[in-house]
């Protein structure tokens, strides 16, 4: 669909990285939610590829100065690959929602504009989406639905997107927001500065005369996924990326392994005496030997696999699952951890478990 060339409106992609971060992550590791990694990439990457999928004519990234670092260091490396260049706003203060709208304005102008958010991803694709910039200049913001009251839009962005009568249980955190043309400009100067509601200055009652016809437009998806340090979240987000997959690069179905379904193998990854049942991918140096590697199952790079079975779970890069005598599954094993089954006398169960872990034991 030749979304950005067939509506004649240039489209800019703006992705906001939020300050929050998850403080219980294993050194090495930012801790900043979007550089999480799901299918074997930083959360925020496939956001880049959703925009560029969209056809979105530029990509701009809103961070802090204090997370600018690590999330250009992620994406260079990944743009080292190819895609289009990125630009980078950086406030002094720490990014919102809300701080992120008001500092892509400038940037954005009088296009229209997909604000999404860098550490979620919805289920269908965002082409289906991004196509309702082609009406009239319109705000429509995308919701999903919430299980949880502390996941519901907070009380600021309410206020900025004129949401307040949009408070039943079924209304929750905006993930992603699109802005017709002009509509995000018009409304960080004439709302968003003053403290207004976006849904006033776009009504037909508004001053301004190119904005007259302008409506706000609220849509619920259901498909919408966050990562807000919760693992069941995280999982789920490996879920999406991975019913996306395509084979790529396999191994046959030599050194004794039988693949089914669609696998991504990288090339340096050894794997012998194994079942792997796909979507899964595989990373790169990844050692996996007389396991089963069940569906929605990502092994990253480095990591080790032996002598046991794991499905529907993430086994971070450097770590490692060795002989555990059953199946781990919807599970998140992280950065150079190590899951073994201890056969040394006496027989007890020895757990170094950290601040915050979750363990279960069945």
């Amino acid at each position: 669909m030749q979304l950005g060339r067939s509506l004649r409106v240039r489209i800019c992609g703006v992705i906001a990285v939020e300050d929050h971060v998850e403080t219980s992550h294993p050194k090495g590791n930012t801790g900043l939610l979007a550089l999480e990694q799901i299918a074997n990439r930083p959360i925020i990457e496939h956001v880049v590829d959703a925009l560029e999928e969209a056809r979105v004519d530029d990509v701009l990234v809103v961070s802090s100065k204090a997370t600018a670092d690590a999330v250009r260091t992620c994406l260079d490396q990944a743009r080292k690959l190819g895609g289009r260049p990125i630009r980078y706003l950086q406030p002094d203060s720490p990014v919102d929602f809300r701080a992120a709208l008001t500092v892509a304005a400038g940037a954005v102008g009088g296009g229209s504009c997909v604000v999404h958010r860098a550490s979620g991803l919805l289920d269908a694709p965002l082409a289906e989406t991004v196509r309702f910039l082609g009406d009239a200049p319109t705000t429509v913001v995308i919701a999903h639905h919430a299980s949880h009251d502390h996941k519901r839009l907070d009380a600021p962005t309410q206020e900025v997107l004129d949401l307040a009568q949009f408070t039943s249980d079924h209304l929750s955190k905006a993930g992603i927001c699109l802005f017709g043309p002009g509509a995000l400009a018009y409304a960080a100067t004439s709302v968003l500065r003053s403290g207004g509601a976006i849904g006033l200055a776009m009504s037909g009652d508004a001053p301004h005369p190119t904005r007259a016809r302008a409506t706000l437009d609220v849509r619920i998806a259901d498909g919408w996924h966050q990562y807000d340090g919760d693992l069941l979240d995280l999982l789920n987000l490996n879920r999406i990326v991975l019913d996306r997959l395509d084979s790529g690069t396999r191994q046959p179905n030599t050194e004794g392994n039988q693949i089914e379904g669609r696998v991504w193998i990288h090339e340096k990854a050894s794997v012998c005496a194994s079942v792997i049942v796909g979507p899964a991918v595989i990373g790169a140096r990844a050692r996996i030997s007389d396991a089963y590697i069940g569906p929605y199952t990502s092994i990253g790079e480095g990591a080790r696999v032996e002598g046991a079975e794991v499905e529907r779970s993430i086994v971070c890069p450097g770590a490692s699952v060795m002989h555990i005598g059953g199946r781990l599954v919807m599970s998140v094993v992280g950065r150079d951890a190590r899951v073994f089954r201890d056969f040394s006398l006496p027989r007890a169960l020895r757990l170094r478990v950290g601040a915050g872990t979750e363990v279960a034991l069945s």
